[in-house]
């Protein structure tokens, strides 16, 4: 546990949108895929500052040399807004750096190279601070960015979860960044006080403010469109070993005849087929047509999310509508967690079962389901279902290579029944050891005969979509199917059996591998 005195960004992050909830189980993706996120949304974002440059990744030797206006930069630009980062700068062009004055949290091992003063008080704007921190301070660990503007505020941090995964977020919530620039206020304070009065003056001419709908929508847009052109230009042409800083000319102008994408797509074609898995040519169009659907879905329904959020914030609406937007913001966060565990599956189709080298960590089960238990129960009654569980007083840790994804895994078999079970059914869980595993058994039981002495009682049935999904017609729901569910389970190092049972159908066994020390919860 996080012993530090001070909160750091994240943990800013995860409690002001901790009502929120989606944030909280947003995809959790390799360290290199969570670095391909982060430079698109720093992309997109830069995009959308007054008066852009052109994008990072789109260099002035793609186009003419008539086309580039000469730089001309104003004696004396006026700040446009302001940039907080950490651990590295965000911006490295001089010209930028005067319209966007820039800090940078950063440890003691970036902070020993500063530039010198200058030669008059005139030039020492303050476009590239510094701000040092305390070796022991986790903030040194975290990548961040916060981007102050007239007519918007965001904030984007790239969370590194284990030796192998990272999860990015952003938000353009008020709270959410009024909490973080609360933080960083702190580490001034704490090591910089006499440029505090700077800062709070800088924040008092760029106050945090509720963006315009239109703006989020652009940024939803603009994410989309680079991350179809540049996604797999960064992961298969950007060294790993690029710095962070980013080096934008301040003004370009395009040919009438080309815009940067259409110049791009083909430097991109060779790419995007050189991404492609060496599949099954059916089942590899499933899964690059799955991939698009999702990756389409999910973010415009964080964008409707925020929204939504933003719109509960206020106090000045009637009590039936904040109960339809908390059932709004429900359903996109539903909808979100389920297509983020498609995508999930999609990437891991090909994935090999865990070597015994492969990095495992220790996860209590009760833990897991008493923290998701609510939301399962609430989604259950949403269908007239009910949910038992049944947990010994003590039980061993379990270890697993993957427990973020143990609990999307399932959430989506808990989404699955509640599809395909009928209206006032019982889902019965129960707990026990087998040996040198945990067993978890998922029961359902039908309603009584005389709730069903009406009606015969059918069981919704599924059809398969492809290879990889299955869909309830019905309710229209789409779950994953059990070959790719087993494989999931087989990918954390556990194991899922399914048997017919004629009172019951389905009876769900899943087999978790015990820790080695023998820690109980």
């Amino acid at each position: 546990m996080n012993k530090w005195v001070l909160p750091t960004v994240s943990e800013a992050y995860c409690r002001s949108e901790l009502e929120f909830g989606g944030w909280q189980n947003m995809q959790r993706v390799s360290l290199a895929q969570g670095e391909q996120q982060w430079h698109i949304a720093i992309a997109t974002i830069l995009s959308m500052l007054p008066d852009p440059a052109p994008h990072p990744l789109v260099s002035e030797s793609s186009f003419p040399k008539q086309a580039c206006i000469p730089e001309t930069p104003p004696a004396t630009p006026e700040i446009s807004g302001i940039i907080l980062a950490g651990p590295t700068p965000l911006l490295s062009d001089p010209t930028l750096l005067q319209r966007f004055p820039s800090w940078t949290f950063a440890g003691a091992q970036t902070s020993t190279f500063q530039l010198p003063p200058g030669d008059s008080p005139n030039s020492q704007t303050l476009t590239g601070q510094v701000v040092p921190l305390l070796p022991a301070d986790p903030l040194t660990l975290e990548q961040f960015c916060v981007i102050l503007l007239p007519k918007f505020s965001w904030v984007a941090i790239l969370q590194r979860l284990s030796a192998s995964q990272s999860r990015l977020q952003f938000s353009f919530i008020p709270d959410t960044l009024e909490q973080i620039l609360q933080v960083l206020r702190s580490r001034i304070q704490l090591t910089c006080p006499h440029q505090l009065q700077t800062f709070n003056s800088l924040l008092e001419q760029f106050p945090v403010i509720e963006p315009d709908y239109r703006l989020i929508l652009q940024f939803s847009r603009k994410f989309l469109q680079f991350s179809t052109h540049f996604g797999s230009y960064l992961t298969t042409s950007a060294p790993k070993s690029t710095p962070l800083a980013l080096s934008l000319p301040a003004h370009v102008s395009y040919p009438n005849s080309a815009k940067p994408e259409q110049i791009q797509s083909s430097i991109q074609s060779s790419a995007l087929e050189a991404d492609s898995p060496d599949l099954d040519h059916s089942q590899g169009n499933d899964i690059a047509l799955l991939k698009a659907i999702a990756h389409e879905v999910r973010t415009p329904l964080a964008t409707i999310a925020t929204f939504t959020q933003l719109l509960l914030n206020r106090s000045d609406l009637p009590g039936e509508v904040l109960k339809r937007l908390e059932s709004i913001q429900r359903e996109c966060r539903d909808q979100i967690d389920r297509f983020g565990l498609i995508f999930r599956a999609m990437e891991l189709t090909n994935s090999e079962p865990p070597s015994i080298a492969q990095q495992l960590t220790s996860v209590s089960v009760q833990d897991v389901l008493q923290t998701n238990m609510p939301r399962w129960r609430q989604q259950a009654s949403r269908r007239n279902l009910t949910i038992n569980l049944e947990v010994p007083g003590q039980l061993p840790a379990i270890t697993i290579c993957d427990p973020g994804m143990l609990e999307q895994v399932l959430t989506g078999l808990m989404d699955r029944l509640s599809h395909s079970l009928p209206t006032g059914s019982q889902i019965e869980f129960q707990i026990a050891l087998a040996g040198h595993q945990l067993k978890l058994e998922i029961r359902s039981h039908p309603p009584s005969q005389s709730q069903t002495a009406t009606s015969p009682l059918e069981r919704p049935m599924l059809k398969a979509v492809g290879s990889l999904l299955m869909l309830q017609p019905e309710t229209g729901g789409l779950s994953l199917s059990l070959p790719v569910t087993k494989h999931l389970f087989a990918i954390l190092g556990g194991k899922l059996t399914v048997r017919q049972d004629q009172q019951q159908g389905e009876v769900l066994t899943i087999f978790l591998p015990l820790g080695t020390e023998g820690a109980a919860y």
